[in-house]
């Protein structure tokens, strides 16, 4: 009977989290539907992303979608905490 079954997944958002899920299941062979309110254009063209933790970056880059990353992304090397208008070194 479990061979009968067929997965079927909806994901709300084609944000960075949204896109990178189905292109993730797709490699698995699970086809999946991504529903998102706004135009497709919109949705390219928009910048999501301010800053990626480095398992993020190493994730789209290892699974093939990472190529404008690697071409346009900037490295951050270190980390500002600032606290009651005061900047403080970790």
């Amino acid at each position: 009977m479990a061979g009968d079954l067929e997965t079927q997944v909806g994901i709300v958002g084609a944000g960075p989290a949204g896109l990178v899920l189905s292109h993730l299941l797709r490699r698995q062979g699970i086809d999946s539907v991504v529903l998102e309110q706004r135009s497709r254009a919109y949705v390219e063209t928009r910048i999501r992303a301010g800053v990626l933790e480095q398992g993020s970056t190493d994730l789209l880059i290892e699974t093939g979608v990472g190529d404008r990353l690697v071409a346009e992304g900037a490295v951050h090397h270190d980390v500002n905490l600032q606290f009651d208008g005061e900047r403080r070194s970790p």
